[in-house]
């Protein structure tokens, strides 16, 4: 927002590996490098989601990222000192070895500019032709207490791969740290915990103009959750375990997506019938879009049979 005319993403080009040249490279990431030049013209969705410090005040505050996770941490680390925010900043960073640090350049000349932003990373595959004199191996409760001292009296934001998040968290619990004060971002996966239920009550639905649909049981009496996309006018049969942006892929049926993880709000549909439960309650949705019938597709599992908007 300190750069209203300014978009900038950052996209690394991802080979096939070296030791297994069958598996595909990165698709878009290699195609985003190889065609788009000065002068052309991207379509983009809007920014989505709440992981930003700009909606928690504070004085001190702890990154943790590890790999491209560390894009949201630079944007937030930028705002900051675009807007001459008095904020202390810890940004902690793992990659595989220093050639894989992201931004490091950056984050170098931040240092030198702003004493108040102090860069902690450390790499866990270290080459020999490579120099490191930083912090070498996989984060862990004694690198974090030496990095960030005061790490209980910081809001702590993390972001990277699921399994590094998993264990930051896991591992900040084992430190006392107060868990209100953490949040995180995630590129994709899922949460398993207890569901909980959002319903949408039959009167909820609007035939007008919608293509008709062939409900072959109530959803008080369905036995097998089925989902019915109302524009599209398909009606698909899974399993409790499904999602239904999941269950919409199978069938063709085109639906928006991002995280896939209940964050980014990208997925949201209306739920027009039937009760959806979620794995963990997410955070994409406003109150009243909840009280509007919005579910995110991406998390969400249906109940007996449900009707959705797409």
């Amino acid at each position: 927002p300190s750069r209203p005319y300014t978009l900038e993403i950052t996209v690394k080009r991802v080979p096939a590996p070296a030791d297994n040249p069958d598996v595909p490279a990165g698709l878009v990431s290699n195609w985003l490098h190889d065609n788009i030049k000065v002068g052309s013209e991207v379509r983009l969705n809007g920014p989505m989601g709440k992981f930003t410090c700009a909606d928690h005040s504070a004085n001190k505050l702890l990154f943790i990222s590890a790999g491209s996770g560390i894009t949201p941490m630079m944007s937030m680390s930028e705002w900051l000192f675009d807007i001459g925010a008095d904020v202390d900043v810890v940004f902690v960073h793992s990659a595989r070895s220093p050639k894989d640090i992201i931004f490091r350049q950056k984050l170098e000349l931040m240092a030198a500019l702003h004493p108040n932003f102090k860069p902690a990373i450390t790499t866990t595959r270290p080459e020999i032709d490579q120099p490191w004199w930083g912090y070498t191996g996989r984060l862990n409760q004694a690198m974090v207490q030496q990095m960030a001292p005061d790490f209980r009296d910081r809001i702590i934001y993390v972001c990277g791969p699921n399994p590094f998040m998993a264990g930051v968290k896991a591992m900040l619990a084992g430190l006392d740290f107060p868990m209100e004060n953490y949040y995180e971002e995630s590129f994709g996966g899922k949460k398993p915990s207890k569901r909980k239920a959002v319903e949408q009550t039959p009167e909820a639905v609007k035939p007008e103009g919608r293509p008709k649909l062939h409900l072959v049981k109530s959803p008080s009496t369905c036995s097998e959750p089925t989902v019915v996309f109302a524009k599209s006018g398909k009606e698909v049969t899974c399993d409790a375990e499904d999602v239904i942006l999941d269950v919409a892929e199978q069938e063709g049926v085109a639906l928006p997506s991002g995280c896939r993880m209940g964050a980014c709000g990208a997925c949201k549909q209306k739920l027009l019938k039937g009760k959806v439960e979620y794995d963990e309650e997410p955070d994409a949705l406003e109150e009243d879009e909840r009280n509007e019938g919005m579910i995110l597709t991406c998390v969400a599992h249906p109940v007996g049979q449900v009707v959705v908007s797409a």
